[in-house]
């Protein structure tokens, strides 16, 4: 039988496409890594949106990164002809990745999204649908590419392992302390346990020190305790940091805790042990874990919301808020002794 991709040259040029979200984009990661797999002459492009084009930064399979917001569309098109990609892989499957398929005049390779899937699964059904991760790899064996693996990965240079010692330094964190890094917020308000200042009452010790990671200083303060003593084993550097330095510092921690979001997959991505919280929305839409421990609770408005949502219907937030910090502390626990 002939080799379905034998058309394409070891030296063939792709595109892999997907705009955003952070856990989307990291998500992509095994696509890279399989693609040079099967051809270690090519030459990967990736396009994305500028804010998330430093997160293979350091991937030794991307060889480079295309920020959307750098070209007018034309200008987009008239890129996307001038590198002569031999196939696309559109992973984000929307009007306009579309559009730019159309228009590139290559061979395009497309994710499926299974939005009737995950729609029937929001409605009550019990079905079954592929992990994102794997989705993203599907396209590729429709292209004929054999692939070797479907985990995400993370890279970080020397350079950023060191600088991340040198933050936790900075933020009066000594050597040899045990660090659990904890992602409280989300776009979707609905995401978010409100016990985190409870938790921290409980789970803090001398010699265990918190770090507050996200993009809202502000917003992270509402999950501090109002104890000083408390607060200070709690460092709140959400909003202040790179995405490349909140790698850095997910690398050094012991144990991440996270609401359903990207930095939940970031935690997992560079082998981080992770514990991620599931409410509104439910691992069978496509964000199950590799290896993280999950916390939800069965109830029967569960899932409310494809994405999250900001407003609960019960009124009560029962699917996050019926999480108790002694529960979240066992499960610490259990995960930092393993």
């Amino acid at each position: 039988m002939q080799d379905k991709s034998s058309h394409h040259r070891a030296g063939s040029n792709f595109l892999v496409i997907r705009f955003s979200s952070l856990g989307d984009v990291i998500l992509t990661a095994p696509v890279f890594e399989n693609i040079k797999t099967n051809y270690p002459g090519s030459f990967i492009y990736f396009l994305t949106k500028k804010q998330y084009r430093d997160v293979f930064q350091e991937d030794p399979f991307v060889d480079r990164v295309v920020a959307l917001e750098d070209f007018s569309f034309p200008l987009l098109v008239k890129f996307i002809h001038s590198i002569k990609a031999s196939v696309i892989f559109d992973l984000h499957n929307s009007l306009r990745s579309n559009l730019l398929d159309f228009l590139s005049f290559s061979k395009v390779y497309k994710v499926k999204k299974y939005r009737r899937e995950r729609k029937k699964i929001l409605s009550g059904e019990k079905i079954e649908i592929p992990p994102v991760r794997e989705r993203y790899i599907e396209p590729l064996l429709r292209a004929g590419l054999k692939v070797h693996t479907t985990i995400p990965k993370i890279y970080l240079s020397k350079t950023e392992i060191e600088n991340g010692k040198k933050i936790l330094l900075n933020l009066g964190i000594p050597e040899n302390s045990q660090v659990i890094s904890v992602a409280p917020l989300s776009k979707w308000k609905n995401k978010e346990w409100s016990h985190f200042p409870e938790f921290f009452e409980i789970a803090v010790k001398p010699g265990r020190f918190f770090l507050i990671l996200g993009d809202d200083f502000k917003r992270a303060e509402k999950f501090l305790p109002e104890k000083s003593y408390i607060r200070s084993f709690i460092k709140n550097v959400s909003g202040t940091l790179s995405l490349r330095d909140v790698f850095s510092l997910l690398y050094h921690s012991d144990l991440l805790i996270s609401v359903d979001s990207g930095i939940y997959h970031a935690g997992e991505a560079l082998g981080i042990p992770t514990i991620v919280f599931f409410g509104p929305t439910v691992p069978a839409f496509g964000f199950s874990p590799v290896k993280a421990k999950v916390l939800e609770v069965d109830i029967p408005c569960r899932p409310c919301h494809l994405h999250g949502g900001n407003f609960c219907k019960r009124g009560d937030h029962a699917c996050l808020d019926s999480i108790s910090p002694d529960e979240v502390l066992d499960a610490v626990e259990e995960m930092l002794n393993r």
